[in-house]
Formats: structure tokens, C-alpha cells, sequence
């Protein structure tokens, strides 16, 4: 019987409601990323940088809750130093005894935190490496866990740049007695500022599992203190990150960072939104 719900949970439920298992792993944590269509934007901080972000993904289907957070920590000039936190909290349910007594209700969740380096080879080249600890729980007595990681090369500057990644590599997960596969994946994504003020970012995947991947977004800055932002992103939606539209709008002083993204034109992750505040230095 639990492995029979366990299926059905997999296959009905999650941030997104996919078959695949951790798929929390490939939802974009920042809302910057996410309103340019999910691309990856590389930090640019010279000395140190925190962002904390809170939303609703897929409210209308499966209406979870995100919270993350992440800090870069720029070390001397060669060394960099990263640590994000992420969790998913999905809707409570009743929980009922054999008798059908009410025992109280369970929220499932996903909680990945995340520790990486950087290392600069060259004011262009640079390396590095993340390792994450996956908890997640579908039910009091469904819970795995997994371990996993990045490894990327980077290289550009400010006006461009291209990076080549595989990310989430790492262990299966487990609930009980079978293991199902995480969504591990490699990947390409670049940016490139043709003018003052505009960035353009885009990304292409491919994930282990035989889906692609790929977004698209721009973003423009007046004279860097308030931003738009638009993206679209592309993927199959029964092992990836399904298609959207996003929109965003943002806010930049002394330091301070406030960005909020809003996904559209999507049956699954419409009305999904994410407000970011960071700050940097």
C-alpha cells in the first residue's frame, strides 16, 4: 500500500506535478534568473553578495512554497566561496490510523542546501565546483535523501560570458525499498551586454533522463536603479521544467536588490511568482 501512494504522489504531486523525483533541483532559486526564462546569471560581486527569496510555484495546480537563500563570498583574487538553501513545502494532508482516527496532517517538502568554490585561474577562467545534501519527504514515512553537485568552467568578463556545467550529478534517491533517478543534466549558458544598460542570457540543457531544456531572457537597467526583465523557457513537461513566460521588474540601491518575477502563459506554473531582496558589495 505505501508504495502504491508513493507512486501515485510521484506522479500527481511536486513542485510542478512531473514523474520525475527532486524536481525542486531545477527550479531557478533568485527571481532575476527565473524572470529571464530560467537562465543562469553567473555573480558578479566583488566582495560579497546575499539574497533571500520567498514565492508561490504552481498555485494553481500544485501551489507549493519556496524559500531560499544563497551568499558569494568573494576570498583574495583567486578564490570564491558559495552557500545556498532551499526548500519546497507542498500542501498538507489529513492524516487518518487504520480506524480512521484523525492523527493530525504532514507537509511534504524538499530541502537542499548547497556549498561550492570557485577558483579564478585567469581574470577570464575561472572553475569551480558545488556539493549539495538533498532531504526530501512525501509522507511521515517516505523520506529520502540524496548527494549531489556542480561542476562548471567559466570564462568572459563583464561585457560576456559563457559557462559550460553538469549539475545535480549525484546519487539516487530512495523512499523505501525502490530508488528512483534525480534530475541530473549538462548544460551551456551565456550572457552578453551588446549595449549600456541591456543584457541578454540564455541557457540549453540536456538531461539524463532524454529531455532538453532551454531558456532565453533579456533584462534593461536605467542607469542601474530600476530594471525590466522578460524570458521564456522552454522544456518538456513531463521530465523538465515545463514551458513559460516571465516577466520581471526590479529595484537597485546603495547595495540593496529588490526583484520580483512573475510566470504567465502556462497551464501548470501560471500565476507562480518569486520576490528576491539582496544586497552586495
Amino acid at each position: 500500500m505505501r508504495k502504491l501512494f508513493l507512486l501515485i504522489f510521484l506522479a500527481t504531486s511536486g513542485p510542478f506535478l512531473c514523474a520525475q523525483s527532486l524536481s525542486s533541483l531545477l527550479i531557478p532559486a533568485d527571481s532575476r534568473s527565473l524572470a529571464m526564462g530560467g537562465a543562469a546569471l553567473r555573480h558578479q560581486a566583488a566582495g560579497l553578495s546575499a539574497t533571500v527569496s520567498y514565492g508561490n510555484w504552481a498555485p494553481l495546480t500544485a501551489n507549493n512554497t519556496v524559500v531560499s537563500g544563497d551568499v558569494f563570498v568573494r576570498a583574495g583574487d583567486k578564490f570564491a566561496l558559495t552557500l545556498d538553501a532551499k526548500t519546497f513545502l507542498d500542501k498538507p494532508y489529513d492524516i487518518y490510523s487504520e480506524q480512521g482516527a484523525f492523527k493530525g496532517s504532514f507537509k511534504p517538502y524538499d530541502l537542499i542546501i548547497g556549498l561550492g568554490a570557485e577558483y579564478y585561474i585567469t581574470d577570464a577562467l575561472s572553475a569551480g565546483l558545488t556539493l549539495r545534501s538533498v532531504t526530501s519527504a512525501l509522507a511521515e514515512k517516505n523520506k529520502g535523501s540524496s548527494f549531489c553537485g556542480d561542476i562548471f568552467v567559466r570564462y568572459g568578463g563583464e561585457k560576456w560570458g559563457v559557462e559550460l556545467a553538469g549539475r545535480n550529478i549525484g546519487t539516487k534517491i530512495s523512499y523505501g525499498s525502490d530508488s528512483y533517478a534525480i534530475p541530473s543534466l549538462v548544460g551551456v549558458d551565456g550572457f552578453y551586454k551588446p549595449l549600456e544598460g541591456l543584457t541578454v542570457a540564455g541557457e540549453a540543457d540536456y538531461l539524463f533522463s532524454g529531455a532538453i531544456m532551454a531558456g532565453v531572457g533579456a533584462e534593461y537597467g536605467f542607469k542601474d536603479i530600476a530594471f525590466a526583465r522578460a524570458g521564456f523557457h522552454y522544456g518538456d513537461p513531463a521530465k523538465a521544467l515545463p514551458a513559460f513566460l516571465s516577466l520581471g521588474i526590479g529595484g537597485k540601491y546603495a547595495g540593496f536588490r529588490l526583484d520580483g518575477t512573475f510566470l504567465l502563459l502556462s497551464e501548470t506554473l501560471g500565476n507562480t511568482f518569486l520576490v528576491s531582496l539582496g544586497y552586495e558589495f
